[in-house]
Parts: C-alpha cells; sequence; structure tokens
C-alpha cells in the first residue's frame, strides 16, 4: 500500500483528527447558522477578514438563520462591505428577519438560494424596560433605526413600495424563484 492511501486511511480510521472547520475554511465556506448575535458576528467577522488577508478568491457565506440582532448583523454587512473579496451569499434552507438582510447584502450577482430555500422580512422586533424618559429617546433611535432597515431592503432588492409596506406591516416571505424575480437573489441552484 502506497504512503498516500496509508495516511489517508488512518485519517478517516480516527475522525478525531479530522478538523472540519479548519477545513471548510481552508475552502472559504463561512456559516451563519442560528440566532444571530454578538458571540456569532464576531466569529464571522473574524473568519472574513482573515480570509480577506489571506487571499481575494470568493469567499461563501452559508446562511441557515431566522434573524436576530440588528447591530450585531449589520456589524456583519459592514464587514463584508470592507472587504477586497467578494463575498458570495448562499440561503441553504431560510434567511429570515436580520439573516435575509445580511444575504442581499452578498456580493451583487453573486446572491444565491437553494432551490428549496425560503427568504423573510419584518419590521424590527424591539423590547426595552425602562424609565419613561428614556424609552422616549429610545422610541427615537428605533425609528432611525426602522428608515435605515427599509432603506437597505429598497436598495439592495427590486421590492416595490407595497411589499417594503408588507414587510413593515406583518411579514413578507418568499420562495427561490420569486425572491430572484425580486432582486433578492441572483442565481436559484436546482
Amino acid at each position: 500500500m502506497s504512503k498516500r492511501k496509508r495516511i489517508k486511511k488512518s485519517i478517516f480510521r480516527d475522525r478525531k483528527k479530522i478538523d472540519i472547520e479548519q477545513i471548510l475554511l481552508y475552502h472559504r465556506q463561512i456559516f451563519l447558522f442560528g440566532v444571530i448575535d454578538d458571540e456569532l458576528a464576531n466569529t464571522i467577522n473574524k473568519q472574513l477578514i482573515v480570509l480577506d488577508k489571506i487571499n481575494h478568491k470568493p469567499i461563501v457565506l452559508r446562511i441557515n438563520s431566522g434573524g436576530g440582532s440588528l447591530s450585531a448583523g449589520f456589524s456583519i454587512i459592514d464587514t463584508m462591505n470592507m472587504l477586497i473579496t467578494p463575498v458570495i451569499t448562499c440561503i441553504t434552507g431560510y434567511a429570515c428577519s436580520m439573516a435575509g438582510l445580511i444575504s442581499i447584502a452578498g456580493t451583487l450577482n453573486n446572491r444565491v438560494m437553494t432551490k428549496y430555500s425560503v427568504w423573510m422580512a419584518h419590521d424590527m422586533y424591539a423590547y426595552n424596560k425602562n424609565y419613561a424618559t428614556k424609552m422616549i429617546d429610545y422610541t427615537d433611535y428605533l425609528k432611525k433605526e426602522q428608515k435605515r432597515l427599509f432603506e437597505f431592503l429598497s436598495q439592495h432588492s427590486k421590492l416595490s413600495q407595497a411589499e417594503l409596506t408588507k414587510a413593515r406591516n406583518g411579514e413578507l416571505w418568499y420562495f427561490a424563484e420569486e425572491a430572484k424575480r425580486k432582486g433578492i437573489c441572483d442565481i436559484v441552484v436546482k
């Protein structure tokens, strides 16, 4: 048996030696799965920056998330925008709320959805217990954030004002082919 075959066989015999995360990063694959919070955003931002420093071959950001924090999500979008490297976003499952915004922030003509994926947008969710006077200031902040969120949707898609209003007042759901027609993704992988 050749040396290469013995090495390959020994690697697969002891699966503990395989570092799946490192293999995926080596192939420039990042996974945004689960709730978008500061911890996940921190990990993804670091991975994006490191891969951009290594070389400028495209990075694939795979998304399957119900969304999460607006500030954490926009930190990922801001990091993507600062890179030289193109970021291909690929929805594999669903991209709802903040995950949907991240998906449309991918490099134009490289925003992908798999055939059975779903995309969703809705109004911001905010919950805060505080003193009434502080809540008034917080409400002003939320109005600005909401405006920024819907401007972002408008700039990165072909959604009509009626569709944006529907998202603002409820939820807007699209399967892959319809999302492509709406400019939410560029490619549907069958």
